[in-house]
């Protein structure tokens, strides 16, 4: 499979990028860290369009919803995959401040991220494919620069997701919730 992900030379897109590349599929890195830039829509909707699944990681302003809208345009009716990754921040009735961050900077991020969640859903409504799919992320370990004490392990995390989007057939996941747990459930 030919995958797209954007913000794949760090943190949770980093991950993805490695681990997908592991399992044999081909990967198509879009990051400034290689000199592309994410709010280049129409440019970077044209990177992503000959791929099977896009990983919507990177965020910046709302640039990763206006990504979705034209990722979908050209993809729609095409037997083809999303998964837009968002935050479990959005469950909380107002911002969380994780490690001290601004308040200001985690309120915009919490709104751009629920942008994104809206326009899924209603995209998804639209057209059975691409099929879109939401991942929120919460308590993941991607910089070091943060407390990273319970917080799941980057590569733990992206490996569950991998896992539950491949390892079962004829089931849907329309939204999904991963985030840290000190213990695991003993079944």
């Amino acid at each position: 499979m030919k995958i797209a992900i954007t913000g794949h030379t760090a943190g949770i897109g980093k991950a993805f990028a490695e681990q997908l590349s592991q399992r044999g599929h081909s990967v198509v890195g879009i990051s400034r860290g290689v000199g592309e830039n994410i709010r280049r829509i129409p440019h970077t909707a044209s990177l992503i369009e000959p791929c099977d699944l896009f990983i919507n990681n990177a965020q910046t302003g709302y640039a990763q919803t206006e990504l979705l809208y034209e990722v979908w345009k050209r993809w729609q009716g095409q037997e083809r995959y999303i998964w837009n990754i968002s935050t479990m921040m959005i469950e909380e009735p107002i911002n969380s401040r994780p490690d001290n961050q601004d308040d200001l900077v985690m309120s915009a991020y919490r709104n751009q991220k629920l942008a994104l969640e809206e326009a899924s859903r209603q995209l998804r409504f639209k057209n059975k494919w691409p099929q879109i799919s939401v991942v929120r992320p919460g308590g993941v370990a991607t910089q070091n620069q943060f407390d990273n004490i319970n917080k799941a392990n980057v590569d733990v995390w992206v490996k569950s997701v991998i896992d539950t989007f491949s390892h079962n057939d004829n089931i849907s996941i329309s939204e999904i919730s991963i985030g840290y747990a000190n213990k695991r459930i003993p079944i």
